[in-house]
């Protein structure tokens, strides 16, 4: 797994090498929008600088799949050469609960672990969204 993270490393590395290439040679362009940077481009190095940095994030997101797949014996794996030995049962961890809200434009999306995470999840949708609302509206009134 830790080739599928190098190799990730390496098609973004490239990626970023080619597009900065293309915007040197007046093959591409980067604008800024809001916070986030853009790039367009004409010629055959953006295209492959983007297609690059695309295949990076899927060998990333491969190489972490890798690592959640869990490193228990398969059906393919060889038998252990020692008899497994007896363990004591692990001490019981408390669960770790967890919730977020993500905000798709304007349209809140809730999700938690448990009912009463998400409820206080649902809840601070409300009140976040009710700020946007407001500042929204604070901004109109204001004189320009």
């Amino acid at each position: 797994m830790r080739r599928l993270s190098l190799l990730a490393l390496a098609c973004l590395a490239a990626g970023v090498a080619l597009l900065a290439y293309g915007a040197a040679t007046g093959q591409g362009q980067v604008t800024l929008f809001i916070i986030f940077p853009m790039f367009t481009g004409t010629g055959l190095a953006p295209l492959a600088g983007m297609l690059l940095i695309v295949a990076a994030m899927f060998l990333w997101f491969a190489s972490l799949a890798g690592f959640t797949a869990g490193s228990g014996a398969g059906p393919g794996s060889a038998a252990p050469s020692t008899p497994p030995q007896q363990s004591a049962p692990p001490a019981a961890s408390p669960s770790r609960k967890f919730g977020g809200v993500v905000f798709l434009g304007p349209i809140p999306v809730v999700f938690g672990s448990d009912a009463r995470v998400s409820k206080w999840m649902l809840v601070l949708a409300v009140i976040m969204t009710l700020v946007l609302v407001a500042f929204f509206f604070l901004v109109l009134t204001l004189p320009p």
